[in-house]
């Protein structure tokens, strides 16, 4: 059994987690039109290899944006407005069922229910779909074998 509330910092983890995929993808083709901006500059065509280049570069410094101030500005709201995370949630879970009580209810389900399963060094992301997801903090837990018996479980949502 684990519980706690849920942290303006965990739930900007929690979203930068999510689309940490996403922003691999993003870089690597904003990269690409670098490269392909250069290599155009150099063979010729000096003005559309720069502004292909710009492009890439621009792709770049805007993510750079979103996710240094728009994203933690956004997080910060939404978690304001979501009084819910305030609240403690107690998780308990088996081999079959994952259960979750909160103030305002409670929900079982299946881990075979779960689309897929995220985690990095600070959470566990467990998805309903591909945009919904519930958040576990892995401070929660109480010591590094829960966290090993919960990763093992939440293997079995693991599709992606």
């Amino acid at each position: 059994m684990i519980t706690g509330s849920i942290s303006t910092s965990d739930y900007l983890n929690a979203q930068r987690l999510h689309r940490a995929k996403s922003v691999r993808w993003f870089h690597i083709t904003s990269g690409i039109i670098v490269a392909v901006g250069i290599a155009t500059y150099f063979f010729g065509e000096h003005a559309i290899g720069f502004m292909i280049g710009g492009a890439g570069i621009g792709g770049v410094i805007g993510d750079l944006v979103l996710s240094s101030l728009y994203l933690p500005w956004k997080v910060r709201r939404i978690h304001q407005q979501h009084k819910d995370f305030a609240s403690p949630f107690t998780y308990t879970w088996d081999s079959e069922c994952i259960e979750v009580k909160h103030i305002s209810g409670q929900a079982k389900r299946q881990w075979s229910d779960y689309a897929k399963c995220k985690e990095d060094e600070k959470q566990f992301l467990l998805y309903h779909s591909d945009i919904m997801f519930e958040m576990i903090p892995k401070s929660w837990f109480q010591d590094q074998t829960q966290i090993a018996e919960f990763r093992n479980l939440a293997h079995r949502a693991r599709k992606t």
